[in-house]
């Protein structure tokens, strides 16, 4: 169990140290273990890291959604594509909440999300809810759900001032 707990936090980092993607300025990580900056490899002048860690599933996505700029037409900046600020979330793939943005089918959200990596060697023990949802149910969402991603966070703002 020990290479599997919280595994995938380093490779995560890495991952995003070497993206090529110059404009990830936010990295949120929620229920895992915060990483080292360093392995940012000078990124980490210019990303913010966000621990989440322990926080309420509400409380996460309020904070997200604040912390996230546009990603639709340039309303802020007047920026063209490429040049918008990239906001990252690194969480388990156990974190069920987290569906609800992946697909929001109509519902409107806050922001959505969009897996740009994965790792399936993550486990994360500290998900583990045997008082809410029983044992089997959360076993077999902790094992079988398995893994760490990183996901985009897009963010589609209205502007009532400005046409497109």
């Amino acid at each position: 169990m020990g290479v599997y707990h919280q595994g995938g936090v380093i490779p995560a980092q890495i991952w995003i140290a070497r993206s090529g993607e110059p404009q990830v300025t936010k990295v949120y990580w929620w229920k895992t273990y915060s990483p080292p900056v360093w392995l940012l490899n000078g990124k980490n002048e210019v990303t913010d890291t966000v621990d989440l860690m322990g926080m309420k599933p509400e409380t996460m996505a309020q904070r997200v959604a604040n912390g996230t700029a546009c990603s639709n037409a340039e309303l802020d900046k007047g920026g063209k594509m490429g040049e918008r600020e990239i906001t990252y979330l690194v969480a388990p793939r156990s974190a069920t909440f987290l569906d609800a943005f992946l697909d929001p089918g109509g519902e409107e959200r806050d922001f959505s999300l969009e897996e740009v990596w994965s790792y399936k060697h993550h486990l994360n023990l500290d998900d583990l809810d045997f008082g809410d949802d029983g044992v089997m149910p959360t076993l077999r969402r902790v094992v079988g759900r398995r893994g760490i991603a990183v996901w985009k966070v897009k963010k589609e703002c209205r502007s009532d001032s400005k046409s497109f």
